[in-house]
């Protein structure tokens, strides 16, 4: 039985006021990790098994208070087979 990897990341930009705030609620998500971040910026990777999981970890993040935006820049979705990942 195959199972779906759906991997996406987001250009999210924050008030710089609110950063510290944003930025822990995104590394408290299960599946979403930081990877390059300033002062107003934060580039957002997320993995989950359905393209709807994280549509609905994109609108949570947009969500959070600071956020203006967050935009999706990438999505890739892998069919695995039994044993992978």
């Amino acid at each position: 039985m195959s199972k779906e990897l759906h991997v996406t990341s987001l250009i999210v930009q924050v008030l710089p006021a609110k950063m510290a705030s944003v930025r822990q609620h995104i590394m408290a998500m299960e599946n979403a990790e930081l990877s390059v971040n300033n002062e107003v910026k934060l580039v957002v990777v997320l993995e989950g098994d359905t393209q709807k999981s994280l549509m609905a970890d994109i609108d949570a993040i947009s969500a959070i208070d600071g956020v203006l935006s967050a935009a999706m820049v990438y999505h890739q979705s892998d069919e695995l087979e039994e044993g992978e990942i």
